[in-house]
């Protein structure tokens, strides 16, 4: 289990993102508590042992401020949001895990009270005790989605695929802008038929006008790194590392951080996406998916 650390952050840099948000925050947590035995995790691929729980959280927030207030009004409308900044304030955590680790009501009334600014974080977890805030549309909920049985594999002790679903509606309902993360997507045997089971639960779920319109997705297809492989590997996991270390279909990258990493080559990985489009479009009956990478 990792450990936890309490400390006061000196980085407070906004990055910049553009994909899913306009930008990152500084860290509120970095690291992750859950154990889940996530074989791909971003956080746990550069941090596995210890979690730092950082409190200076007014100087956070003013940095947001700060650079919220500097950036030009009205925005002009991309793919992360048509009117808000949008911020990712779960980069290197999951605030749906962590809720009693850091006060995060905090965080959530910044975003849900300032003029130009979103908040938008991504979990694997339901987590109902977020539901008695309500954020008035200013905090964005993204729940990640792959197959039930990809998942049990590669992400288990994590909250199962039909509950996270079932969630869309009671968090719409509580005022959370709702987006799901079809996230990772891994190649597999049968892998079409089990996506087309999965977009088959959520369009059963996702059924009103209203919620079809405001339920929106990124898909991002897998990445995997040299050392999280080996960690995994001597953890025990060879099943999940069987379908996410595929040098023969695979090539390798440097990441936005530049670390070493690999993804499915260009040729092959091209072919997957529109494949998967493909089923997409032929069972979910609105446009969700913002971009595909």
């Amino acid at each position: 289990m990792p450990q936890l650390k309490r400390q006061r952050t000196k980085p407070l840099k906004v990055k910049d993102n553009g994909r899913s948000a306009d930008y990152v925050t500084p860290n509120f947590i970095y690291g992750c508590l859950g154990g889940c035995r996530d074989s791909y995790c971003y956080v746990m691929r550069y941090n596995h042992d210890k979690v730092y729980i950082n409190e200076n959280t007014e100087q956070l927030l003013g940095s947001v401020a700060k650079h919220a207030d500097a950036l030009a009004w009205p925005k002009r409308p991309n793919q992360t949001d048509p009117t808000y900044y949008t911020y990712d304030i779960g980069c290197s955590t999951d605030i749906g895990l962590h809720w009693k680790h850091y006060d995060w009501l905090q965080v959530f009334a910044f975003f849900r009270d300032h003029p130009t600014a979103k908040a938008t974080f991504a979990t694997k977890y339901v987590n109902d005790k977020l539901l008695d805030f309500d954020p008035q549309g200013k905090v964005r909920i993204r729940f990640s989605l792959m197959p039930q049985k990809m998942s049990d594999l590669v992400e288990p002790r994590t909250s199962k695929i039909a509950d996270r679903i079932a969630a869309i509606p009671r968090f719409i309902a509580a005022g959370y802008d709702v987006h799901v993360n079809f996230s990772p997507i891994i190649f597999c045997e049968g892998w079409l038929d089990d996506y087309r089971e999965l977009f088959a639960q959520l369009a059963a779920v996702v059924t009103t006008p209203a919620h079809r319109a405001m339920v929106q997705a990124e898909a991002i297809m897998v990445t995997h790194n040299p050392w999280q492989h080996e960690r995994n590997l001597a953890a025990g996991m060879t099943e999940a590392e069987a379908h996410l270390w595929r040098p023969d279909i695979q090539e390798h990258k440097k990441s936005g951080y530049g670390s070493s990493a690999v993804r499915y080559a260009r040729g092959f990985k091209a072919q997957l996406c529109e494949e998967w489009l493909a089923v997409h479009d032929a069972v979910i009956p609105w446009n969700t998916v913002r971009y595909l990478f």
